[in-house]
């Protein structure tokens, strides 16, 4: 409810009971009772409604009453129902239809004609005596002391501070605001030593301003409250926010004439801060709620909780919902139930970019009952090879039902075994869409559904009674996504496999079996095939892809999975073919002043292969294309097969550890500028279901033209 209603609904009240008192023309309308609720104002002198102004103090009585939630008194008040001002309302008597409008003065109204019954007898009043009693005559009221000290003079008749000083407060001075016990604020202020004297001035004036949200240290930045000569003095005006903040000023002069123009002097500034005067605790489950009006202006409110046994409630340690505002209450679960336990707030405001802090408030004690009983379930696992199910069952307690929940996440952590109420398991992970038997309440079975896209499910029993809800312990099965997009790629001595990461999984383990078996091998150790490499995913994202050591061509099968509660699971393997590797290496030799190139096989192959042979200035050659290429004839045996040098070398018949064809190189190529490299490459593409050819350089320095130069000419290589 905000706090208009709140105004709002207590004036209604107030008026209802007024209305048995006095004519309904002699009250406020609903509509000037609206206005006064929307703004405090309207009850000050010069409003808009003349009709508030009669009953203005006693309106400002019934707002500060439901301020503060303490609007069932107001039937039993009877200084409610008094006028402000002296006006023509005559209370009406018992009995009488139509009111007779008679001047009286407010001395004649009696205790009776203003509140006849306590709260709730207005409306069901017997029937009137035949001779009513003779009203007694209420005393003559007392006139209201005037304070000696207090001075009549308006804000503008001091002397504006000039607003070229640094202002500092009075050294040595003392200003204390304490409240007293009939609700008022008092004031008293004390001047050091050294200005105790007023031997230079006759006069001294103190002028007290205040306002309830902060204000610069300026005397015409706040309201004027009160001028006195005294060094006290007593608020009796209620609060209307979270704080109010006061500056008292001095003006010295040899007359009070000549202290309202001299140069004001800050004696003190302080500030009275509302403490939390009511805590409304309740409890639901095992979490306890604390509720307070609110007020504006305030930053946040500091709770402590403890055991009633514990002395010390406001000890740090016992601070609670430190990371909210705590405006107007909080919630809390206490650690153990059964226990009652004590509750303090403290009110703090933000003033001058300090936080300032109230008085504790008293301490407001609860007990918390028990927890709710445990309902544990069976979860039975079914497929029919498409989708999955599970089969839960449970035994229904004597009051109360079971709830189960089906989620793709664990509730949150420490929830197991806690009570809270029904409406807090959505934030803690169990939403009212996650319910899954709610269909079939008061069975002691479901069937709960493994949703495809699912890799986690938790499913969770929950006992509830009324309001409160005791959660039990999840059950939970996992599964891991798909290998996707597997690509193996050759590097000649290894290879290098890329894929997809599947969904959830922890591990990818790479099994090798031979051609036709990818889908019969397993890394489990009764299976066939054999696990060549495992990699996780840290491992993969940085290396990007897998290395493999592959042995021949055969079926390789990823299996993808994941550790959970200590087992691996494994999920479907991607299966693919490898069509194996053909590798060639090379050498260079010299006779007889030439240079010739060999090249071997891994095995004897009598296929006709072409491959280039390449020369690059300055670096190795990187491609078939990169380069100048070398010209060379084929030498079968010791017959030369032809007798011009041609581009390309192309081979018939190549051995692992023998060569019967070689090729000699064109001198004339070899005629570059130093610091050429040589380097072979296959010059052939690859056919899908053959194995994939690969060509190993030899010792990089006999790839060194002038190395091969300086041996022609003589030297050594």
């Amino acid at each position: 409810m905000s706090i208009e209603l709140q105004i709002l609904g207590a004036f209604e009240t107030w008026r209802g009971i007024a209305r048995e008192i006095y004519p309904e023309e002699a009250l406020p309308t609903g509509e000037e009772l609206v206005a006064a609720a929307r703004d405090h104002t309207e009850l000050d002198a010069g409003g808009s409604y003349p009709a508030l102004q009669v009953w203005a103090e006693a309106l400002k009585h019934v707002r500060a009453l439901a301020l503060t939630e303490n609007t069932e008194v107001i039937p039993d008040l009877e200084e409610l129902y008094r006028p402000t001002l002296t006006e023509e309302v005559e209370p009406v008597t018992p009995g009488q239809t139509e009111p007779e409008y008679v001047y009286a003065e407010f001395e004649d109204i009696t205790p009776e004609d203003i509140v006849d019954s306590p709260p709730g007898r207005h409306a069901a009043r017997g029937p009137e005596p035949e001779f009513e009693p003779e009203p007694e005559p209420i005393p003559e009221p007392q006139p209201v002391p005037v304070d000696p000290d207090l001075r009549p003079y308006e804000a503008h008749e001091f002397r504006m501070l000039d607003g070229f000083r640094d202002i500092e407060e009075m050294p040595g001075a003392d200003l204390r605001v304490l409240p007293t016990g009939d609700g008022a604020l008092e004031l008293e202020w004390s001047l050091p030593s050294w200005a105790q004297s007023t031997a230079s001035f006759e006069s001294r004036l103190f002028r007290i301003v205040s306002d309830e949200e902060e204000f610069d240290k300026d005397p015409d930045a706040g309201e004027l409250r009160a001028v006195t000569v005294a060094q006290r003095w007593i608020d009796h005006e209620p609060l209307t926010t979270a704080y109010r903040l006061y500056q008292v000023w001095m003006y010295e002069g040899t007359s009070e004439t000549s202290a309202l123009r001299g140069e004001p002097t800050l004696v003190g500034e302080q500030t009275y801060i509302r403490p939390i005067d009511n805590i409304e605790l309740s409890v639901a489950g095992s979490v306890v709620k604390g509720q307070w009006a609110p007020e504006d202006h305030t930053h946040r409110v500091a709770v402590f909780a403890a055991k009633a046994s514990e002395r010390r409630t406001t000890s740090r340690r016992n601070e609670i919902a430190v990371d909210t505002q705590n405006l107007q209450g909080f919630r809390y679960t206490p650690q153990y139930k059964g226990e009652e336990y004590k509750f303090v707030a403290q009110r703090y405001v933000r003033i001058h970019g300090a936080q300032l802090s109230s008085a504790p408030s008293e301490e407001f004690t609860i007990y918390v009952n028990a927890e709710v009983v445990d309902v544990p379930i069976r979860v039975e696992e079914s497929s029919d090879g498409f989708e999955t199910r599970f089969n839960v069952n449970w035994e229904n307690p004597d009051s109360g039902e079971v709830w189960i929940y089906r989620t793709q996440e664990a509730p949150v952590d420490g929830l197991q075994d806690r009570v809270v109420e029904v409406d807090q398991l959505e934030s803690f992970g169990l939403a009212q869409r996650d319910w899954a038997n709610d269909l079939e309440r008061g069975m002691s079975s479901c069937s709960v559904d493994w949703p495809e896209d699912w890799y986690s499910v938790f499913i969770t029993p929950v006992s509830v009674v009324g309001n409160q809800a005791k959660v039990g312990r999840s059950h939970s099965r996992v599964r891991v996504g798909e290998v996707g997009n597997p690509t193996l790629h050759e590097r000649v001595n290894n290879q290098f496999l890329t894929f997809g990461w599947p969904e959830e999984a922890h591990e990818v383990t790479a099994v090798y079996g031979e051609p036709g078996t990818g889908h019969q091998i397993s890394p489990r150790p009764e299976d066939p095939g054999s696990n060549i490499a495992s990699i996780h995913r840290q491992a993969y994202e940085q290396d990007g892809g897998m290395r493999l050591h592959l042995p021949a061509a055969g079926d390789v099968a990823l299996f993808p999975s994941r550790v959970y509660e200590g087992r691996q699971i494994w999920g479907d393997p991607e299966v693919l073919h490898y069509d194996g590797l053909r590798q060639f290496g090379y050498e260079f030799t010299a006779q007889d002043g030439r240079l010739f190139l060999i090249i071997y096989s891994d095995r004897e192959d009598h296929t006709h292969r072409q491959f280039t042979l390449r020369l690059q200035q300055g670096r190795l050659p990187l491609e078939p294309n990169d380069g100048l290429e070398v010209k060379a004839r084929r030498i079968v045996g010791n017959m030369q097969d032809g007798s011009d040098f041609l581009p390309g070398i192309n081979s018939s018949t190549l051995y692992p550890d023998r060569y019967e064809e070689f090729w000699e190189l064109n001198p004339a190529d070899l005629q570059n500028p130093p610091g050429a490299y040589f380097r072979l490459f296959v010059r052939e593409d690859h056919r899908v279901g053959t194995p994939v050819s690969a060509l190993l350089d030899p010792n990089p320095a006999t790839l060194f033209v002038d190395e091969w130069h300086r041996y022609l000419s003589g030297g050594e290589q």
